[in-house]
């Protein structure tokens, strides 16, 4: 009995992890993954879902609600007059008709700026540079947890006036404060210490991974977001110095396949989706013998723990 339940396991394993690969080429889906189980990784959408619409745009976080994304990353900076928007860079000049620092701008100036960059920027011809408000009350609609970036360029002193315009959100257990600058994120994580803040790390030359994760666990930092270009060592030097892993940007299963394996479970990505493609009836059979094959050891699992 046990041979041919082990045996029919076998089959539902070969048959639901190989259809999904046969996914329609113009369909980039983590759930096509050989590798990754459903449902057990979390996808932020890079500046939103910036694959459909312009980066970080209303437009751009509500695609990512509505592609069902676990979070919507977003960058923000300060104006001139002290209000939290959302810009990646720290003029308006790709994304915008306009010139100039942010910093430089007012926010009802900014505001006049229109958003000519960008996928598909001509289904979008009233977007503009939304504030930080704007952005959150998107996440807080489709129940996205809100990655916030802070720039570099912001305004340091600002940053107890974000702390506290973030604290008097109701939904603030759905923030996640990420940065490259280590003094802003050992500042936040002692405004907010409720609140998960990652360092950010790239992959320049110079740049030393041992002594960031020092860092973070010196000042009691959630974790690491790196960019994939880190080995499976500095992985797991950061999650066995006790902290989390975050990994951007993944734009391909493979990638994201690799890093699953190192035992990352939170990716950036601009490309990829959280959700099933749609598949035809074969592909559909498929997945569905997929789930139930990574459904059954949870279930005889639980029969022994309770």
């Amino acid at each position: 009995m046990k041979k041919a339940l082990a045996v029919f396991l076998s089959i539902l394993a070969l048959f639901g992890c190989a259809l999904p690969a046969m996914a329609a080429e113009n369909v980039l889906s983590v759930y096509a993954s050989n590798v990754i189980p459903t449902g057990s990784v979390r996808m932020t959408a890079h500046r939103g879902y910036s694959a459909v619409a312009p980066e970080n745009t209303l437009p751009a976080f509500r695609k990512a609600g509505e592609y069902g994304f676990w979070g919507a990353e977003c960058d923000i900076t300060t104006t001139s007059d002290g209000v939290w928007v959302i810009m990646h860079d720290d003029t308006v000049d790709r994304m915008t008709n306009g010139k100039g620092k942010v910093s430089s701008y007012t926010y009802a100036k900014l505001r006049k700026l229109k958003i000519n960059a960008g996928n598909n920027v001509d289904q979008y011809p009233g977007a503009k540079v939304p504030s930080l408000t704007e952005y959150l009350d998107v996440c807080k609609e489709y129940g996205m947890h809100a990655v916030i970036e802070i720039k570099e360029s912001a305004n340091a002193k600002r940053l107890s006036a974000l702390a506290k315009q973030l604290s008097a959100r109701e939904e603030k257990d759905m923030f996640v404060i990420i940065t490259f600058s280590a003094p802003f994120a050992a500042r936040m994580k002692k405004l907010m210490p409720e609140i998960p803040v990652y360092l950010l790390i790239g992959g320049a030359p110079g740049e030393d991974f041992d002594a960031c994760v020092r860092f973070c666990v010196e000042n009691k930092l959630t974790g690491i977001d790196f960019a994939c270009v880190w080995g499976e060592d500095k992985v797991k030097l950061a999650q066995n110095a006790g902290l989390e892993t975050m990994v951007w940007t993944v734009d391909d299963v493979k990638t994201a396949e690799t890093y699953y394996k190192m035992g990352v479970r939170d990716f950036t990505t601009n490309a990829l989706t959280p959700g099933k493609p749609q598949g035809n009836l074969l592909q559909r059979i498929g997945w569905w013998f997929k789930d139930l094959f990574y459904k059954i050891p949870q279930f005889f699992g639980g029969l022994f723990t309770r």
